[in-house]
C-alpha cells in the first residue's frame, strides 16, 4: 500500500478505529485491574525501517512487549507495550510483588501481563470485526522483553519487508490519571486496511 496516498479522510477513520478499539480495550483493561483507565487521542504513525533506526538511537529503555496476532479476515498484530512500573501496578492488583526491573519477572508475573494482552486485544479485535462485519481473531499472546524500537521493527519485519511503510495506530492508556501508561500499537497489512476501508464505504490506498 502506497502510504502516501492517504488523504485526510483516511487518516480520519483510522483514528476513528483506534478510538472505538482503544475504547473497548479501556473499559476491558479497567474491569481487569479494578480501577480508573483513562486513554488519549490515538496517535496514527507511518513507520519503515529508517523511521525505527532513528528511534534506536533514542529509546534505550527494556519494557514488556505482549504481541498478538490478527488473523482471519484480516492480518496484522497487536502489540501491547509495558513498562516495569505499569507491570507491577498490574500484578499487585493479584498478589503483592515487588521487583526492581522487567528482567525479574518470573512465570506467574507474565502469565498475569499476557492475559491482559490478551483481554485488551481481543477487545480491540471486536471492535474491528464489528465496524466492519467480517470475522476477526487473534493467537495466542506472545511476550518478549526488548526496547520500543525494537518491538516497532516487528510489524515493518513482518508487513514491510519489501521496503513498504507501515501504519501504527498507537493508542496510550492511563491508569488512575497519573504517570503510570501503557501503549497499545493496532497494525494491519496494506491489503488488510485496503479491506477494511472497503468495507466501510471508503476508496482503497
Amino acid at each position: 500500500m502506497d502510504t502516501n496516498a492517504l488523504t485526510e479522510m483516511h487518516i480520519s477513520a483510522l483514528k476513528e478505529i483506534g478510538n472505538i478499539g482503544a475504547g473497548n480495550a479501556c473499559t476491558a483493561l479497567a474491569t481487569f485491574i479494578g480501577t480508573m483507565v483513562d486513554m488519549t487521542v490515538p496517535n496514527i504513525r507511518i513507520l519503515d525501517s529508517s523511521t525505527v533506526e532513528k528511534l534506536i538511537k533514542v529509546d534505550k529503555g527494556v519494557v514488556l512487549g505482549i504481541k498478538v496476532g490478527i488473523k482471519e479476515d484480516l492480518t496484522g498484530m497487536i502489540i501491547n507495550i509495558i513498562s516495569g512500573e505499569y507491570a507491577k501496578r498490574v500484578i499487585n492488583v493479584y498478589y503483592p510483588r515487588e521487583f526492581a526491573s522487567l528482567s525479574e519477572l518470573n512465570d506467574m508475573d507474565i502469565s498475569v501481563l499476557s492475559e491482559l494482552g490478551n483481554i485488551t486485544s481481543g477487545a480491540c479485535a471486536n471492535s474491528l470485526a464489528t465496524l466492519s462485519g467480517m470475522v476477526v481473531d487473534i493467537t495466542s499472546p506472545e511476550p518478549k522483553s526488548c526496547t520500543i524500537s525494537e518491538l516497532l521493527k516487528m510489524p515493518v519485519d513482518a508487513f514491510g519487508a519489501d521496503g513498504s511503510k507501515v501504519v501504527v495506530i498507537d493508542e496510550e492508556f492511563k491508569v488512575e490519571r497519573t504517570e503510570l501508561s501503557s501503549h497499545m500499537f493496532l497494525i494491519l497489512d496494506g491489503d488488510s486496511l485496503n479491506k477494511f476501508f472497503e468495507k466501510i464505504g471508503m476508496p482503497p490506498v
